[in-house]
């Protein structure tokens, strides 16, 4: 099957090698030139089947962009959760920091804090370990929101697009509806002007021969009254009768009667 393809293949491009060295037109122009050609082949209501099915593709592309969308989601919402975790727990050192500072600021023997009692020193080296996490935190939290933001706004972009596809596919619909009716009223408009050409073509032939007797009528009523006026009648059959003489007359009537007689009664009269 391969090798019959590529006999076709070789087939083609050496025709359109002859061709372009007959014509002088390149092979690219060709070729162009018969895609054109079968293009304006295929009928219209083939072409709208084919953009039914392309408008029905797009499905497929949404849906697959659909399970890539709740993917992203799903990042996003586990990225804003741990953020806010992280949120909490830097609201918490803020109180710790604040509520040992205060501690060692006012010179105690004991700084209370969270319902415990600690040394300077140690309530110092807490401090310091407090600190030491909210800055580090803090500059967690500040990477984390921008990826969150940036994540929001590919999620955004996501749901914009998938959004701008299924307006459009509804679009496209209704363009193939309008499609589908121009294409029905254009072959009822393609028969009705066959109807019209033939009925046409009867009328004008019928009314043809109408006038055509009307005229050969006229003239000749025409003619006949110019006969007359001019004295150029032709007699009538009655006319023709009345000028014959009596003898003539008797001699066709014994005529008729003879030819009209068995010859038995011919004999006898003899």
């Amino acid at each position: 099957m391969v090798k019959k393809i590529l006999i076709a293949a070789v087939a083609v491009v050496a025709g359109l090698a002859v061709l372009s060295g007959v014509t002088k037109i390149s092979p690219k122009v060709w070729f162009e030139g018969c895609c054109r050609s079968a293009r304006n082949m295929v009928p219209p209501e083939t072409r709208l089947k084919q953009l039914h099915t392309e408008i029905d593709s797009i499905d497929k592309d949404i849906k697959k962009n659909l399970s890539k969308l709740a993917r992203m989601e799903v990042d996003v919402q586990m990225l804003s959760e741990d953020l806010e975790g992280k949120r909490g727990q830097q609201g918490n050192l803020r109180t710790e920091i604040n509520d040992l500072r205060k501690g060692l600021e006012a010179g105690v023997e004991k700084v209370s804090f969270n319902g415990r009692s600690f040394r300077p020193a140690d309530a110092t080296r807490r401090l310091n370990m407090a600190t030491t996490e909210f800055v580090s935190l803090k500059e967690r939290i500040k990477g984390q929101e921008q990826l969150l933001s940036e994540k929001n706004r590919t999620l955004d972009a996501a749901k914009n697009r998938i959004t701008d596809m299924k307006t459009e596919q509804d679009n496209l619909r209704l363009l193939a509806a309008k499609l589908g009716t121009q294409i029905e009223l254009a072959k009822m408009k393609q028969m009705e002007a066959r109807m019209v050409d033939i009925d046409d073509g009867a009328v004008s032939r019928a009314r043809e021969h109408a006038k055509e007797l009307e005229i050969y009528l006229r003239e000749i009523k025409e003619e006949t009254r110019l006969n007359q006026e001019f004295g150029f009648s032709a007699p009538t059959a009655l006319e023709k009768e009345q000028t014959k003489t009596r003898e003539e007359v008797l001699k066709a009537a014994r005529q008729a009667l003879q030819e009209d007689e068995p010859a038995e009664s011919v004999v006898e009269k003899k």
